[in-house]
């Protein structure tokens, strides 16, 4: 097996403007970085399901909220109608 070869087996630490880098290529420093990195990247990844997980609940609460509120009203329509028709009486 070829240098080449071996090197290639190596784990991807990063991918940084297209270009892969291993920890053969990187400094202490820079694997550090690119381990915080690679850790906030899965970290958002997880915060945006669970931000379209609320987006969601919120949307659904909110269309919950009017159909409520429509019933509401539609009460309130058949007091104002039975009211009015004993004001008549």
């Amino acid at each position: 097996m070829t240098d080449k070869e071996m090197k290639n087996e190596e784990p991807v630490i990063i991918t940084f403007n297209e270009v892969e880098y291993r920890a053969e290529d990187l400094s202490d420093a820079q694997k550090d970085i690119a381990m915080k990195l690679n850790a906030s990247g899965k970290k958002l990844a997880r915060l945006q399901e669970v931000y379209d997980d609320y987006v969601i609940t919120n949307d659904y609460k909110n269309i919950m909220i009017k159909a409520f509120e429509s019933t509401t009203m539609e009460v309130e329509d058949g007091n104002e109608e039975e009211t009015s028709s004993e004001d008549n009486s």
